[in-house]
Order: structure tokens, then sequence, then C-alpha cells
């Protein structure tokens, strides 16, 4: 479950981008590029896809609109910041008070390939 301001929906992690994790051999920091997966501690940056599209903002535009946390079972695995979107095709539905008129430029409303990291 991807929880992000007031909505709770089920999601799925398309691809792991990075992962960065500490070294077993030493305290240095490792980087991997496209891991199959992570390991617990680890900080990651992937591609979120939910079911519907959510209104959501980039953390560093709109701090409160752009962290989550992943929760499974009761307990939360992740949290994260958003850090990129992909726009939600056209629904077709036009904003209240339109005129019906598409409205090109609404941040919000936006679906899962969101970059996170947790």
């Amino acid at each position: 479950m991807l929880h992000i301001h007031t909505v709770a929906d089920e999601c799925t992690i398309k691809e792991i981008l990075v992962s960065y994790e500490k070294s077993e051999k030493s305290t240095e920091i490792v980087e991997k590029q496209k891991p199959q997966f992570a390991r617990s501690f680890a900080k990651i940056i992937c591609r979120i896809e939910t079911r519907i599209p959510i209104a959501l903002e980039k953390w560093e535009n709109v701090a409160p609109l752009g962290r989550f946390t992943l929760r499974d079972e009761g307990r939360t695995i992740a949290v994260g910041k958003v850090l990129k979107y992909k726009p939600a095709k056209d629904t077709g539905l036009a904003p209240a008070g339109s005129s019906g008129a598409k409205n090109e430029e609404t941040k919000g409303g936006e679906k899962g390939t969101t970059t996170k990291e947790s």
C-alpha cells in the first residue's frame, strides 16, 4: 500500500533504478545500477505504479505532498519522497467550474511511474 498525504492505494514497484548499500567488508557506500532486489536499510531510487491517478507533487516543490510511505500487512517497509512523476493521460474529466476545455497545466492527478527514494 502506498500512503501519500490522504490517499492509500495499492501500488507496484515497477523497476529499481539505483541502490545504495553499505559494503559488507567496510563502511563505504556501494552504488548498484538496476539491481534485482534491495536489502534492508538500503536507499533506493525506483519507479512505482499505482492503480489510479493520484494527486501529488515533487518533494522539492511542495514537501508535504511529496512524501509517502509504503506499508505491507500493517508494517511500514519504506518511507520516501517523490523525485519525478509521469502525468496521467487525460481522463476527459473537466475541472470543476470549467467550460469543458482541457486543463493542460494541471499538476494534480498524476499516476504511477513515480520515482522515489527510501
